[in-house]
């Protein structure tokens, strides 16, 4: 069962990235989409990927359940659900842009032997993911665990030799089953509709949820160093009505200790030594241990692993028969194998998913994640939880392109794409895009409804005529349930040093009132030019928090830093 708890933050990453590219979506008829019948085979798994917020829709209306996934958004989900780690080997394949958003990931993929290239030396980042390379790739991520042979499919002389144990393994877990017929149809492409399936197959047959009757008695234990992990033990710890337990280290860690950046310090030193990792506690355990079922475990994340002080907490406890929930604070780093690490250190307990929290987490997103666990404990309401509609981000952007032609661009042209594998977009569009990859929103490009030149010198002219003239463009399509939303974020350029006046259409559609703001923008020199506390203005009776304007000389290089962002921002 250790493999498949393990996938299921993958199952969720894929989910997320299947919304790419899409705008928000509206309700139609039952299913909520157009092209999703009522009665279809897969429609109650797409109203339930829907009515999580794990998947959205390719328009306003429609699902395309017939559409497929490619290579390399499966390179990236894995490498994603793997923490990110940092890549130092791996193939640098010859069809693979270096600055492609899965570049790490196919090379990490390479290096552990999760996702191989062809023949011909190409990794096929584009190409279509048959179903028999989607078994065998999890296989293989799964740690290519033994299987039993199933039953023969009508096909089972199709399925590669490489595939075959990932097709049994798949089969005999209910991650991907077969077709009408009795056929697996191994090179068939794997739709969205059948990634519906496997996420709602896979979280509601194995997703494991601890069994506790009569009550469960809760205990919070956490290491903290910047008091960051302790904020939120402290909440969960109030939330389930639980007890608070601090791992302090014997001798504790000065803030000169803590100094990352000095490499003599105390941590650098334990980092670069793994036996000066062995951190005493002042007590490693709690007098009645044996009365508690379910322990949380807290720290923060030091190098991409738990912060060793919990090290001797775990060792010196037997968590048998306990369910045991890792979580993490990191500005940057997930939960990664942080959990698994300790669940191998510990060798007993039922282990569940953890969370990952930034140092911004708020107390209702904390709340939330406690009470959504669904352990028996006499937990508190949260009675100042947001609305439902914060449960939900939305990524909006204007961005006009000048050309969309890769070769022979002029200057001005040039200056207003980033090309991304021979993809032509705009600048602030290649921003709206990574921030929907980091966040997994739905995403809306505000148009207008008489399109702009994009002839650089014409524009340049009209932009400069709007403004003067207060103008209010009229836009192309609404978003038909911004009510929906409780996190917008909102991208432009800059146009003589205001947002273009097609946003000034877009503020007075709206009634931002309750909502949180997150400005983006690209410009040519002149940063946000005011243009937040214009928006502020604008909207006063909403949450703005900080943007992130990037300089269309510096964009082409940006994901990390866009990411980065959007991950310090905690939303």
């Amino acid at each position: 069962m250790k493999n498949l708890k393990k996938l299921t933050s993958v199952f969720l990453a894929v989910i997320m990235l299947l919304a790419m590219n899409t705008t928000a979506f509206a309700a139609v008829s039952d299913t909520g989409f157009s092209d999703v019948a009522a009665n279809a085979w897969y429609a109650d798994a797409v109203t339930y990927v829907r009515g999580h917020g794990l998947m959205s829709g390719t328009s306003t209306t429609t699902f395309s359940p017939e559409a497929t996934t490619s290579r390399g958004q499966i390179a990236a989900i894995l490498y994603r659900a793997a923490g990110s780690p940092a890549v130092t080997s791996g193939t640098d394949f010859p069809d693979v842009a270096s600055t492609a958003y899965y570049a790490d990931a196919t090379r990490w993929a390479s290096a552990n032997g999760i996702v191989s290239g062809y023949p011909n030396g190409n990794f096929g980042p584009n190409d279509s993911i048959t179903r028999q390379q989607f078994a065998a790739i999890l296989w293989r991520y799964a740690g290519s665990p033994a299987a039993s042979r199933g039953q023969d499919f009508a096909d089972e002389s199709s399925i590669s030799s490489y595939a075959s144990t990932a097709v049994d393994w798949a089969h005999e877990n209910g991650i991907i089953n077969g077709k009408g017929g009795n056929i697996f149809d191994p090179d068939g492409n794997a739709t969205r509709a059948q990634a519906a399936v496997i996420l709602r197959n896979f979280m509601e047959q194995n997703t494991e949820q601890p069994d506790i009757s009569g009550g469960s008695k809760v205990l919070v234990a956490y290491f903290s160093a910047s008091g960051n992990t302790e904020a939120v033990a402290e909440t969960i710890a109030d939330t389930l009505n639980a007890d608070l337990f601090e791992l302090v280290p014997t001798d504790p860690y000065t803030d000169a200790d803590l100094n990352w950046t000095v490499s003599s310090s105390r941590v650098n030193r334990e980092h670069e030594n793994e036996a000066l990792r062995d951190v005493e506690l002042v007590r490693d355990t709690v007098s009645d241990w044996d009365e508690y079922d379910t322990v949380f475990i807290g720290y923060p994340i030091w190098w991409g692993i738990a912060a060793w002080p919990v090290n001797d907490f775990i060792q010196s406890n037997d968590f048998t028969g306990k369910t045991v929930i890792p979580f993490c604070t990191s500005t940057s780093s997930g939960l990664g194998q942080s959990g698994e690490l300790l669940e191998e250190m510990a060798g007993t307990g039922n282990w569940l998913e953890g969370r990952r929290f930034t140092e911004r987490a708020s107390r209702p997103d904390i709340q939330n994640w406690a009470n959504g666990l669904n352990l028996n404990t006499d937990a508190t309401t949260n009675n100042n939880a947001p609305a439902s509609q914060e449960s939900r981000v939305l990524v909006t952007y204007f961005s006009i392109p000048e050309t969309t032609n890769p070769n022979n661009m002029t200057t001005e042209e040039d200056n207003s794409v980033v090309v991304i594998d021979g993809e032509v977009l705009g600048n602030t569009q290649y921003m709206a895009y990574v921030i929907q990859e980091a966040t997994g929103a739905d995403i809306f490009r505000i148009e207008p409804r008489t399109p702009y030149p994009t002839n650089h010198s014409t524009l340049v002219d009209l932009a400069a005529e709007e403004q003067e003239q207060n103008a209010r463009p009229a836009i192309k399509e609404r978003v038909t349930n911004m009510d929906d939303y409780g996190v917008v974020f909102i991208g432009y350029p800059i146009w003589w040093s205001d947002m273009p006046q097609i946003l000034y259409t877009f503020f007075d559609t709206y009634d931002f009132s309750g909502k949180t703001i997150i400005p983006f923008s690209t410009h040519g020199g002149s940063g946000f030019a005011g243009t937040p506390r214009t928006i502020q203005g604008l909207e006063p009776n909403a949450t703005m928090l900080d943007g992130l304007t990037i300089s269309r000389n510096n964009i082409q290089d940006a994901r990390q830093e866009i990411i980065d962002w959007v991950n310090d921002l905690d939303i």
